[in-house]
C-alpha cells in the first residue's frame, strides 16, 4: 500500500491582511472587519499561515505519505491583474518551497496554471505505475486560441497518447493529475474545455486506454467532486456495459468559495495498481479563528462514506456511486 496527498487551489495571496474586510478580499487596509483572522477568511483567498498550517496537518495525518499531488492554481485569484506574472511566480514559488521545507523527501508535484510555461510530463511510481501531469490549461475554452496555443495544445494530446499507449504497452497503469478537469462546470453547467480536446480525451481515458488509466485528479472547482466518463449513452442498458473511466475532484485549500480548507490522504494498491479508499481532512475556520487553535479534523473515508462490494476506487465503483445518488433509493447517501 502506497499513500499520497491531494490538495488543490492553494490560491496563497501574499496581500492577505488579516484585519482587512471580506469586502475587500482581504486586502489592503481600506476596510476593517468586526475580527481578525489569522489563519484565512470565508471569502478571501488563503494568507501564507493557512498553507503552513496545511502542511503541518498533512504531516501529521499522512505520516507515511510518499508524495503530493498538487493539482494547480496556487496564486491568489486576481493577482495576474492587479499586480502582474512576477507575482504570481513569487506566489507559486513560496507555495512550493514551503511544501519542500516541510516535506523534505517529497516530491513535489505542481501543475502550471499558466500558458507561460510548457508543462507536460511523466513520474514513476513505485515501478508499476506512471503519474502524467498535463497542463490543460491549453484546452480550456477561456483561453483565446492562437496558432501556437493551438500547436502546443494538439502536441500535448498526442503526447498524451503516446504515453498511455507506452504504459500500454509495457503493462503499467496510470494516473493523471492536472489543474482544469474534462467535462462540465458545476456551477452553470458549461464545458471547462475545447471539445476538439474534449472528446479525444475521453476517448482515450474511457474507451481505447480505459483498462490503463487507474485514475484522473483534479482540482479547479474548490469542491470535492467526481465526474464520470462513458463511452457508449445511448441507452441505459449500453450505458452499464459500455467501458468508463473516472475523475476525481478535491476541495479547495483556499476558503474563498465559502468552503473549509481541505486535503486528502490517498491509499493505492501497488499490487493490484488501483486507487483503494482516501480519507479527507477540514479547518473549521470558525473555530480556529475564534480559539486560535489551529487543529485538523477527520471528514470521512471514502469506503465508509460510500459503502460497496467493489474494494477498489474505480470506474465501476464511480458508476455504482453515480447510480445511488441519483435514485438515492436506499436513503443512504
Amino acid at each position: 500500500s502506497l499513500k499520497f496527498f491531494h490538495v488543490s487551489d492553494v490560491h496563497l495571496d501574499p496581500f492577505y491582511n488579516k484585519a482587512a474586510d471580506v469586502s475587500t478580499y482581504c486586502q489592503g487596509s481600506g476596510l476593517t472587519a468586526d475580527y481578525e483572522a489569522p489563519y484565512g477568511r470565508i471569502g478571501c483567498d488563503s494568507p501564507l499561515a493557512l498553507w503552513k498550517i496545511a502542511l503541518l496537518g498533512m504531516k501529521e495525518e499522512g505520516q507515511s505519505a510518499e508524495f503530493m499531488m498538487l493539482s494547480g492554481d496556487s496564486s491568489a485569484h486576481g493577482l495576474t491583474d492587479d499586480h502582474g506574472s512576477p507575482k504570481v511566480l513569487k506566489a507559486m514559488s513560496m507555495v512550493a518551497s514551503e511544501a519542500h521545507k516541510t516535506f523534505q523527501f517529497f516530491l513535489q508535484l505542481a501543475t502550471m496554471t499558466s500558458l507561460d510555461i510548457i508543462f507536460y510530463q511523466t513520474i514513476a511510481i513505485g515501478g508499476k505505475m506512471i503519474l502524467l501531469v498535463l497542463n490543460t490549461m491549453y484546452w480550456n475554452n477561456n483561453w483565446y486560441t492562437n496558432d501556437l496555443v493551438k500547436q502546443i495544445a494538439e502536441t500535448q494530446m498526442q503526447w498524451f497518447k503516446d504515453q498511455l499507449q507506452l504504459a500500454k504497452d509495457q503493462k503499467k497503469r496510470v494516473l493523471i493529475m492536472s489543474h482544469i478537469p474534462p467535462g462540465g462546470d458545476p456551477h452553470d453547467g458549461s464545458y471547462f474545455w475545447h471539445k476538439q480536446y474534449l472528446i479525444p480525451y475521453a476517448s482515450l481515458t474511457a474507451g481505447q486506454f480505459h483498462d490503463v488509466v487507474a485514475g484522473q485528479f483534479y482540482g479547479h472547482t474548490h469542491r470535492n467532486d467526481f465526474h464520470l466518463q462513458i463511452m457508449n449513452t445511448a441507452s441505459d442498458e449500453a450505458e452499464k456495459t459500455s467501458t468508463k473511466s473516472f475523475v476525481l475532484q478535491v476541495a479547495s485549500v483556499s476558503p474563498v468559495y465559502s468552503n473549509n480548507p481541505t486535503f486528502r490522504v490517498m491509499s493505492l494498491d501497488t499490487r493490484e495498481r488501483a486507487l483503494v479508499d482516501y480519507d479527507q481532512y477540514y479547518l473549521d475556520l470558525v473555530l480556529v479563528t475564534e480559539f486560535a487553535h489551529p487543529v485538523w479534523k477527520f471528514d470521512s473515508t471514502f469506503s465508509r462514506k460510500y459503502p460497496s462490494k467493489h474494494k477498489l476506487i474505480n470506474a465501476d465503483r464511480i458508476d455504482e456511486l453515480n447510480r445511488k445518488l441519483i435514485s438515492q433509493t436506499e436513503g443512504r447517501y
